[in-house]
């Protein structure tokens, strides 16, 4: 009997599909570094650096399970710039620009995440 048990257990365990979390506000906050001065127009006329670009992948990487995972990262950005002035639209250029794997919209303090 106590074989069964562990035996389903163990069988659980591998069937199980792998718990995937949401996306982190401070994996994404710390991704989103290297993009300040470019968001923030120092840099308009310039490409993002490769450090922003790595960080934008890494975000757009995030976004695994559809809707709720975009709504997630939206709020996080959101809330990393909270205390910076910047242009929203030079997030979305700057996700084209390093042709991230998922564009990245506009996203301001005003932003409806939903």
């Amino acid at each position: 009997m106590v074989k069964l048990i562990y035996t389903l257990i163990i069988l659980l365990l591998v069937l199980a599909p792998p718990a995937t979390a949401e996306p982190s506000y401070i994996i994404v906050s710390k991704r989103l570094v290297p993009c300040y001065s470019y968001i923030e127009g120092k840099y308009h006329s310039i490409k993002p650096s490769n450090r922003c670009c790595r960080g934008l992948n890494d975000i757009a990487d995030m976004v695994k399970n559809g809707e709720k995972d975009r709504i997630a990262v939206c709020k996080c950005i959101k809330r990393a710039l909270l205390h910076i002035t910047y242009e929203p639209s030079l997030i979305a250029i700057a996700s084209q620009q390093c042709q991230t794997r998922l564009s990245l919209p506009p996203i301001g303090h005003n932003t409806n995440c939903s």
